[in-house]
C-alpha cells in the first residue's frame, strides 16, 4: 500500500538537508549560504502548509489532528506492543509532524528578517527594518527547541523500530508499507505531477526574494 506521495517524500528528504545544512552554515563567514539554505526551508515550508489541503489523504491536516483521547489510547497500545501499522502518521506522530512544521516554519521566517549586526540583512528585512533586531533573537533563541524536536524526532524512529518493531524509514524512500490500517497516500499521475510543480514553484519563489534583495540595505 502507498503510505506517501513523492511530492510529501521529496519534501521531507530535502528539508532534512536543508535544516542540517542551514544549522552547519549558521556560523560560517559567508551569510549567503546559509541564507540559500534557510530560504530553501522557507519554501518547502510554504508547499507543505499547501500539500496539508491539496496532497493525498495521508498528507492533509485533518489526518494529522487527533482528539487527546486518540492520542492517549494509542499510547496506551504502543506501551504494550499492540499498536496497529498506521498508514501515514500516528496519532501522535501527526501532532510531532505538526510540531516540526512549526518550528521550521518559525525559523525560516524569522531567519529571512533577522541580520548579523554588521553587514548582511535577510530577504525580508528592509520591509520592516526596525524589527530586525527583535526577529534575529527570536531566531537565535529558538535554537535549542529545534535541537529538541529533531531528537525527538530521531528517538521516536528508534522507538518504533527497536521497540514496536514497525521500520518507518524506507516507506519514506519509496513510499509503499504493508499490512497498513487507514487513508494512504496514493495520488494520480497528474496530481504528482502537479505536486511536483507545486513544490519546484514554491521553491524557486523563494529563491527569487534573495536575487530581488535590495544590495544597498
Amino acid at each position: 500500500m502507498i503510505v506517501w506521495d513523492l511530492p510529501l517524500r521529496l519534501y521531507h528528504w530535502l528539508l532534512v538537508i536543508c535544516v542540517v545544512s542551514a544549522y552547519i552554515t549558521a556560523d560560517w563567514n559567508d551569510r549567503n549560504i546559509h541564507q540559500f539554505f534557510g530560504m530553501a526551508v522557507l519554501g518547502l515550508c510554504v508547499f507543505r502548509f499547501i500539500w496539508g489541503f491539496t496532497g493525498s489523504p495521508s498528507a492533509k491536516f485533518y489526518y494529522l489532528i487527533k482528539s487527546p483521547s486518540i492520542v492517549i489510547s494509542y499510547v496506551i497500545q504502543v506501551s504494550k506492543r499492540k499498536a496497529h501499522t498506521i498508514a501515514g502518521h500516528s496519532p501522535l506522530g501527526g501532532w510531532a509532524t505538526i510540531a516540526l512544521i512549526s518550528i521550521t516554519s518559525w525559523f525560516a521566517i524569522t531567519g529571512s528578517f533577522s541580520n548579523d549586526g554588521i553587514l548582511f540583512y535577510g530577504p525580508f528585512a528592509h520591509f520592516f527594518p526596525s524589527l530586525s533586531d527583535l526577529t534575529t533573537k527570536l531566531h537565535k533563541n529558538a535554537e535549542i527547541f529545534l535541537i529538541l524536536i529533531l531528537l525527538t524526532h530521531l528517538s521516536a524512529i528508534a522507538f518504533y523500530r527497536f521497540w514496536v518493531g514497525h521500520n518507518l524509514v524506507p516507506a519514506m524512500i519509496h513510499g509503499s508499507r504493508e499490512e497498513t490500517e487507514g487513508p494512504g497516500g496514493e495520488i494520480s499521475f497528474s496530481h504528482t505531477i502537479l505536486g511536483l510543480g507545486l513544490l519546484s514553484f514554491c521553491l524557486l519563489g523563494a529563491f527569487l526574494f534573495i536575487l530581488l534583495k535590495p544590495s544597498f540595505f
